[in-house]
């Protein structure tokens, strides 16, 4: 009977009500200690990713031909046990007297000019431009700001790039998908699908009527209803898109018509005619396959 109740009494015990009460009744040795679930940085709590170290710096500022201001940096670096990293940075600008001008920017950029200084600075969730007295003079809050020249600044709004002044004054309209510096002053843009050029100012160098424009030493490939032409930097069409490619080869063009080839030099000048079956650089030397089927030394 004794036996009986024993194994009435271990079943009991290791029923599934039993086992949510007391745990489970296999006997063990170690003791059993609580994690509280931590999701990653990332935010996704699949694989918990834990802060193993920390480091902070504090940088001191100085701004360039400037003695009016300067900015200290702390810089906070995490580290995690997935083997990333985050850094965190907190900027305020201060008067060369100490007193403090802002405070809590994630970065700060200085600009002088006609005499008066200004700050590019990213806080409260965007980029705006401050006066020296720390006043707004930006009415929007901008997603990216760069400084082009002390008085022309990059910037996005809206998922648009655009170009404008200290003064908020636009330059160039915030309508462009890209926008990307290609050459000095010059930008590659990008509307409503295709590419063109213009300049710091606004002129239009090139349409955006292009399907693709790519940078070649001093010109441009162009690519328009599926053929290939080059203009300078300027803007001015050097060959008419009428090509059926156009690209780099060391420090030359190359250009193809008819399954057949030609070089211009860096600048877009003619150095041989559309004369070859293939044309290759074979040490330092330019040569092209002739319709006798002969390498032959392309002179320049």
């Amino acid at each position: 009977m004794k036996k009986v109740i024993i194994c009435l009494a271990l079943i009991l015990l290791c029923s599934p009500i039993a086992k949510a009460a007391h745990g489970n009744c296999t006997n063990s040795n170690h003791s059993h200690h609580s994690h509280t679930h931590s999701s990653n940085h990332n935010g996704s709590s699949s694989n918990p990713v834990y802060l193993i170290n920390r480091e902070q710096r504090t940088d001191e500022i100085k701004f360039p031909e400037c003695d009016k201001h300067y900015a200290v940096t702390e810089t906070t670096t995490n580290y995690y046990s997935d083997g990333t990293k985050r850094i965190f940075t907190n900027s305020t600008i201060y008067n060369s007297d100490g007193s403090v001008l802002v405070e809590n920017c994630k970065s700060v950029k200085h600009v002088i000019y006609n005499g008066s200084h200004y700050f590019l600075v990213n806080r409260n969730k965007g980029y705006q431009i401050l006066d020296d007295k720390a006043q707004e003079i930006t009415t929007r809050k901008y997603t990216r700001m760069e400084i082009l020249q002390p008085d022309r600044i990059l910037v996005r709004f809206d998922k648009k790039y655009g170009i404008i002044d200290l003064s908020e004054k636009t330059i160039v309209p915030i309508k462009y998908q890209d926008f990307e510096e290609v050459g000095h002053e010059i930008f590659l843009t990008k509307l409503n699908g295709y590419w063109g050029l213009l300049d710091i100012d606004n002129n239009q160098l090139v349409k955006n009527d292009c399907e693709k424009i790519k940078p070649a030493y001093d010109t441009f490939i162009l690519k328009r209803y599926g053929k290939y032409g080059l203009a300078d930097k300027n803007g001015n069409i050097i060959l008419n898109p009428t090509y059926d490619k156009i690209k780099k080869l060391g420090e030359y063009i190359l250009v193809k018509r008819n399954r057949m080839y030609g070089v211009l030099d860096f600048e877009g000048k003619n150095v041989s005619e559309i004369q070859y079956k293939s044309i290759k650089i074979e040490r330092n030397t330019l040569k092209g396959l002739n319709e006798r089927g002969v390498w032959v030394e392309i002179k320049q």
